[in-house]
């Protein structure tokens, strides 16, 4: 079991019993927010900066020695002046084996990606806020893919994400199932249909919501099993962008986000320019062509000026 790390000299906290009492409470506090729900407290850091703007923080796989709750984000995201709320997923606390759930849920929460939708709607409601970003990389670029679409005219700003569980490392998937869902469930598909774990099925159904993604060409793995099948269903959208380059060192898989010199532009005008996603985005270097070819042009036009 991971230990929690609360900082109470520096946000104060606020608990509840339980989710409806959070739900139907009178106001939403800011600091840290934690929601009994048995052995895995969904716990929130909240803080409201009076803007339009609300950006939801997800983080991805976490280190053993990651000492929970987990709230990533908070450097890159310090000087935008969004409101800023960042979730912990909630499942890592069954055990450090676990690493990454995707904030997909588990046995004792299998409606876990509707909660959190229903706890980000209840405390951007108490702030006013008008646009919503949401904001991950890897496995938290699938948990902002996923909950972007619950919100229409949101942004999911995502980075070299999954798309498919099943398209992931067989070793990771099967960590999950065996300690998320307590080896009851033998394959994704057997999941309760509450838990979206096929976004390329989510989106191919149609959406609202607006998805930039920021891809590092060098990583083959996540363009080749998760990039390019989504596109192949969202691409054509006009609501879709993509931002190809590569970054970090030459050897390994490539699965490096891009650094913050090249995030802080991305956000300072994402949070100024009051939900005009698609007014912006060109200027701070996403394309709306977004085909297949269009990925293999950008990953070949990068290589070149290796």
């Amino acid at each position: 079991m991971r230990k929690q790390d609360l900082d109470t000299a520096t946000h104060a906290v606020s608990k509840y019993a339980d989710v409806d009492e959070f739900l139907n409470s009178n106001s939403t506090p800011d600091g840290l927010i934690t929601i009994s729900s048995g052995a895995q407290p969904i716990d929130v850091l909240s803080i409201n900066a009076g803007s339009d703007t609300t950006i939801v923080c997800f983080h991805g796989a976490a280190e053993r020695e990651i000492r929970l709750p987990w709230h990533i984000g908070q450097g890159v995201t310090g000087s935008t002046g969004m409101n800023r709320i960042f979730l912990s997923d909630p499942t890592l606390y069954k055990t450090a084996d676990l690493g990454l759930s995707w904030y997909a849920g588990s046995q004792e929460t299998p409606r876990l990606q509707e909660i959190l939708a229903a706890v980000v709607e209840k405390i951007v409601g108490s702030t006013g806020a008008t646009n919503l970003i949401f904001f991950g990389s890897s496995g938290g670029g699938f948990a902002s893919l996923e909950m972007s679409h619950r919100f229409p005219g949101s942004l999911a700003l995502t980075m070299n994400p999954q798309t498919s569980l099943a398209k992931y490392f067989p070793t990771a998937v099967n960590r999950y199932l065996e300690h998320g869902w307590n080896g009851e469930h033998q394959s994704l598909d057997e999941l309760p249909e509450s838990v979206n774990h096929d976004l390329t099925k989510v989106y191919g159904k149609g959406f609202s919501n607006h998805v930039a993604i920021i891809q590092n060409a060098r990583d083959w793995f996540h363009i080749g099993n998760h990039q390019l099948p989504f596109l192949n269903v969202a691409g054509l959208s006009p609501n879709v962008y993509m931002l190809m380059d590569r970054w970090g060192p030459d050897t390994g898989d490539g699965h490096t986000p891009a650094p913050k010199e090249i995030l802080a532009p991305i956000l300072d005008v994402l949070a100024s320019c009051s939900g005009a996603w698609g007014d912006v985005l060109p200027g701070v270097g996403f394309q709306m062509a977004t085909t297949d070819a269009d990925v293999r042009a950008r990953v070949s036009a990068t290589a070149n000026l290796d």
